[in-house]
């Protein structure tokens, strides 16, 4: 007899997208402010998570006391906004490297929740 398990297609949709992988896996690249257009252009996300990748200088750095909210790319480029327990000692100016679930809020916004965010040597 064959396999229950559900058959899934080799061609997840995030081949050549920069920045873009399964959830908890590395993409083949990571996405930068000025790449990140070219790899959301068109694209319609699964049912599935997926996680994005992008680095670039910290234009935002928030807290409500509970969660982090760090902000990568500006105007008018998308801008990229993780949310995270820690800033992780990091302040606006510095790269980062934001790494989390994307979703998409308009054609210009993007939240990665949950996110981890790091120096990009680390």
């Amino acid at each position: 007899m064959g396999s229950t398990a559900p058959v899934v297609s080799q061609d997840s949709g995030l081949a050549g997208r920069l920045g873009l992988a399964e959830a908890e896996r590395e993409p083949t690249g990571i996405a930068s402010c000025e790449s990140l257009e070219a790899s959301l252009a068109g694209f319609q996300p699964p049912e599935r998570r997926v996680d994005l990748w992008v680095s670039g200088p910290l234009t935002l750095i928030q807290t409500d006391g509970v969660l982090w909210y760090l902000v990568v790319c500006s105007s008018p480029r998308i801008r990229v906004m993780c949310v995270t327990y820690s800033d992780n000692g990091m302040k606006i100016g510095e790269r980062a490297t934001l790494r989390g679930a994307y979703r998409a809020i308009d054609d210009r916004h993007v939240v990665l929740d949950p996110c981890l965010a790091s120096h990009p040597d680390s």
